[in-house]
Formats: C-alpha cells, sequence, structure tokens
C-alpha cells in the first residue's frame, strides 16, 4: 500500500519545524561565539590591567619644578608632560593625565594655563591627552600618523580607539617648523603607538613621550606590552641615539637626563 502523499499544509508545518531548529542551533553557536569573546575580553584586560599597574609602580617621573631657564616639569601622578617658555608664553609638550591635577601642578608654578599657546601631542593615549581642555588658547599639533587613533581606522588595544577632548587640530609631519621663537623638529618614532613622535625642541632639548624608559644606566625600552609595536619602538630607539646638538631628554614617565650622550651610550 503507498504512503498518503504529503499535503502542502504539512510541508509548511514540517519546513517552519526545520527552520526552527536550525535557528535555535544556530542562535546558540552564536550566544557561545560571543559569550567566549566576552570571557578572552575580560581576561584580556584583566591581565593588561595587572600588568599596566605593575609597570606604573616601577615609572619615575619628575616633581612639578623648573628644569632650566626655559623647561618646567608638570607631574600628573605617574606621568610628566613638560613646558618651554617663550616670552610670556608656554608651548606645552602633551598635556597630562587629568585636567585638575594638572590645572593645580601649573599654579605651583604659578603658571596660567591660559599662556600656553600651543601643545605638542607625542602620541594620542589618555595619560598624555587628559588636560588638553585646560588649554583653552592653544593650538594642538598631533602627528599624522597618529590620527588613525582617532579616527577610527586603527584599535590602540584590540578594536578600541583612542579620543581627543578637542576637534581641531593641525597634524604634523617631519618638518621643521617655529612657534613663536622656538624650534620644533618632530621626529616620528613609531612603535609606542603608529604616530609616536618625538620633539626636538631649539636643537637642545628632545622630549621622547613614551618611544623610552630612563634609569641612572642610560635609556632602555619602554614595556613591550604597552607598546602597539615591540618591534618598532625598538628600532625607532636606536634611532634616537644619534641626534646631533642634543644635550637633555626629556621623558613621559622616567624623568629626564642632562647628559644625552652618556644616556644613549650603550644603545648606539
Amino acid at each position: 500500500m503507498n504512503p498518503r502523499p504529503w499535503n502542502q499544509k504539512q510541508i509548511v508545518v514540517t519546513f517552519a519545524i526545520k527552520t526552527r531548529y536550525q535557528m535555535k542551533k544556530l542562535l546558540k553557536r552564536i550566544l557561545l561565539f560571543l559569550g567566549a569573546l566576552i570571557l578572552f575580553i575580560i581576561l584580556f584586560g584583566v591581565g593588561y590591567l595587572v600588568r599596566a599597574r605593575g609597570a606604573i609602580k616601577k615609572m619615575t617621573p619628575v616633581e612639578t619644578m623648573q628644569i632650566t631657564d626655559d623647561v618646567y616639569a608638570i607631574k600628573d601622578t605617574y606621568v610628566n608632560m613638560y613646558l618651554v617658555r617663550d616670552g610670556n608664553h608656554y608651548i606645552a609638550i602633551d598635556a597630562g593625565n587629568k585636567k585638575g591635577n594638572v590645572k593645580d601642578e601649573m599654579k605651583k608654578l604659578d603658571i596660567d594655563p591660559d599662556r600656553v599657546k600651543a601643545v605638542l601631542l607625542t602620541h594620542s593615549d589618555a595619560d598624555h591627552t587628559g588636560a588638553l581642555s585646560l588649554f583653552r588658547e592653544a593650538t594642538v599639533y598631533l602627528p599624522r600618523e597618529e590620527e588613525q587613533l582617532i579616527n577610527g581606522k586603527t584599535g590602540r588595544f584590540l578594536f578600541f580607539g583612542n579620543k581627543l577632548a578637542v576637534e581641531d587640530y593641525i597634524l604634523l609631519d617631519d618638518k621643521r617648523f617655529r612657534i613663536g621663537d622656538v624650534k620644533v623638529l618632530p621626529v616620528a618614532v613609531p612603535g609606542h603607538t603608529p604616530g609616536a613622535t618625538c620633539y626636538i625642541i631649539n636643537d637642545t632639548y628632545l622630549f621622547t613621550g613614551d618611544a623610552l624608559s630612563l634609569t641612572g644606566e642610560g635609556i632602555g625600552l619602554f614595556p613591550k606590552f604597552i607598546n602597539k609595536s615591540a618591534r618598532g619602538a625598538r628600532k625607532s630607539m636606536k634611532e634616537m641615539t644619534h641626534l646631533d646638538g642634543v644635550q637633555y631628554i626629556f621623558t613621559g614617565h622616567y624623568g629626564y637626563s642632562n647628559d644625552y650622550s652618556a644616556a644613549v651610550r650603550d644603545w648606539r
């Protein structure tokens, strides 16, 4: 006896049951994937924070002070930003970690933030840009290759990018220029970030941001896990050991040296 053929209703119901089963199976896979991704991000984040805390404890920023006739250090928690005096105004190298801290530290030196006419960013990480909005009268300069971390083209950590508290800024290439009577030479040092840049000011002062560390024994590598490219950072650091005329090195987290030649000797 031949089985009765399925009618259209039976076919639709069967198809619906199979489709529902397949959708549930697909949804389960998606949820498992998302759960694993979230767990990975959490574990990565916790691990990163633990390592970062350890690295921060080893950092040695200098206290807020006048270092030379025209260079001042501002200490904000574990980071230094610097001010270069140009007559009655100042040029900032980076912008600290927290606006309130920077304002209070500048007050110790009797420097009005409105007298800062320019901010040269070595890179766009938050601990170097946190007080940007404090400098209302300043023009902000950002290395051209660093903009990719701001506009979303490149992530800083995983797929997370960086942000600036200002919308207007001037993009810099490796070309010498002047701000008032101050000579500025940007030097690209990719590694910590894609657009990491040092600044040689008036042919004498080298401001490195996070391109390197500094101890009594001389310069060294910044913690590898914080660098976007550890290999790039090492290459860039070597290139910073042959700069004619430089006398001082000012770092973002490890203070400064007034003897450039001695500090870089072992890396030449």
